[in-house]
């Protein structure tokens, strides 16, 4: 079985037999992983089993991904760095996450979690799986999230590898 057929089982596997996310969260934690993948290929297959979002859906996993896109590389960078300006997200200046109007903060978190895995923002990562353990979510709810947002890491990446490929037989 080639390299890509074995990742897109994986994933097929994922959304259609995981039983821990509930419909909200595995549309946010799925579209939230296509999204951030930047894989047209990751984004039509997703499309193939998970709705696409509603308009306000879609907005809440933009912040989540365009916010991760800002605290994940900040923060991973202040572990290395001995400087005492700075270092909060009062310093980022964001609005709180009360202002934006989230419709659903539970699974907001669930996307900010897959975009933290994926961006390795592990501080970031940390502290949204604690937002959706204080809000009774389970383990194997975070962990079902983190299998995904791992294989759709994994997948772009093997896409890329096959479109630099056939760009170069072609």
């Amino acid at each position: 079985m080639p390299v890509i057929t074995d990742q897109i089982a994986l994933l097929s596997s994922l959304l259609t037999k995981q039983t821990e996310l509930n419909n909200d969260n595995l549309i946010y934690a799925a579209w939230a992983a296509a999204l951030n993948s930047q894989s047209k290929y990751i984004v039509e297959n997703i499309s193939q089993h998970i709705q696409r979002p509603d308009v306000n859906t879609l907005q809440d996993i933009e912040y989540a991904i365009s916010r991760m896109g800002v605290t994940n590389p900040y923060f991973m960078s202040r572990q290395f760095v001995d400087i005492q300006q700075g270092g909060s997200l009062n310093s980022l200046h964001f609005r709180p996450l009360q202002a934006l109007n989230i419709k659903n903060e539970t699974a907001y978190h669930y996307a900010c979690v897959v975009v933290s895995l994926m961006n390795g923002g592990h501080m970031c990562l940390s502290s949204h799986v604690n937002s959706l353990l204080e809000r009774n979510e389970t383990e194997k709810s975070i962990d079902a999230a983190m299998r995904l947002g791992a294989v759709c890491s994994s997948l772009a990446k093997r896409t890329f590898i096959d479109d630099v490929l056939n760009n170069d037989h072609q």
